[in-house]
């Protein structure tokens, strides 16, 4: 069996060692077009977030039985004609007593927020150009904005419990009705928008997901509103999303992903990444919320045994 790692770095050594008894393993990292040469002969692909695993390079991986991908998105990978060639998916998505123990994406959600409401990239900018000016950087106290949580799953919950004690009042929306219980739930979507001022994004990409958000019903976020997002790009339109922001209707957007993010000739066309160019009240971090040394071993670690379970 050939085994395949895609983004070697920092991947954990015992798991390699475990890899090693299944197979050969190969290591890349690879460029797009290397990648597409060495999938020819693989049995198994364990891939991150850095590539596209699209029907192209699928077609390539004429042996290919199994990817491994220590996420809970999957829009990486084109599901449906890796389903056409039986190739077997073995994902993070549905994990969630394991995925409670994971926290690196709403420690980062918690950064974005604090950096984007304190104008922490701004201020620090500022001093760097030799300016000490710290009236131009005014800012608000957590506690008296409304954090709203958009999908509350296990990322939701962590923000919430991080809410508490931070002493910000939140509220939350989700279409799960069983989580509707809750004094802090909101019954409408747009009820929901209108009553908070911090909107953190939180629910699943899948094709109903898609422009969730959108010029429709953002809308009725309150003037002056903040909007983080550390789920996926495809959520929010961008488009909508970028002329409120332009008109001032926002006061500011932290976003850990963007649409069509892996396609750089799509990224640099993209409107909230032109935006960020020329205002400082757009933060935008290279999908780095599940980027820890500790979080990234955990899942690798998972994800390798979830394997070795569905072989035996």
């Amino acid at each position: 069996m050939k085994i395949l790692i895609a983004e070697p770095l920092d991947f954990n050594k015992e798991q390699l060692d475990i890899l090693a008894t299944y197979g050969l393993v190969e290591k890349g990292p690879f460029q797009r077009e290397e990648l597409l040469k060495a999938v020819r002969d693989v049995d198994v692909l364990i891939v991150r977030l850095n590539h596209q695993i699209d029907k192209e390079l699928l077609e390539k991986a004429a042996n290919l039985k199994f990817i491994l991908t220590p996420t809970t998105g999957l829009n990486h990978i084109d599901i449906s004609e890796a389903e056409k060639k039986n190739i077997k998916i073995i994902s993070l998505k549905g994990e969630t007593e394991f995925l409670t123990t994971i926290p690196s994406t709403a420690e980062h959600t918690l950064a974005l927020m604090l950096s984007l409401l304190r104008k922490i990239p701004a201020a620090n900018n500022q001093v760097l150009k030799g300016n000490w000016d710290r009236d131009l950087f005014k800012s608000h106290n957590l506690n008296s904005l409304t954090l709203g949580i958009l999908g509350y799953g296990r990322v939701g919950r962590q923000m919430a419990d991080f809410a508490k004690a931070l002493n910000m009042p939140w509220k939350f929306f989700d279409v799960d009705t069983r989580k509707k219980k809750y004094p802090e739930s909101i019954e409408e979507l747009q009820s929901f928008l209108s009553e908070i001022n911090v909107l953190s994004i939180h629910i699943p990409l899948h094709d109903e997901n898609i422009n969730y958000l959108n010029a429709s019903n953002l809308k009725y976020l309150k003037k002056g509103s903040y909007i983080i997002n550390t789920s996926r790009g495809e959520i929010i339109e961008e488009r909508a999303l970028s002329e409120l922001l332009q008109n001032g209707h926002l006061a500011g957007l932290a976003t850990d992903v963007l649409k069509d993010e892996l396609n750089p000739e799509l990224r640099n066309d993209n409107p909230l990444l032109k935006l960020a160019k020329l205002f400082d009240n757009i933060i935008i971090t290279p999908h780095i919320a599940g980027a820890t040394y500790e979080s990234m071993w955990l899942t690798e670690e998972f994800i390798i045994k979830k394997w070795i379970k569905f072989l035996s």
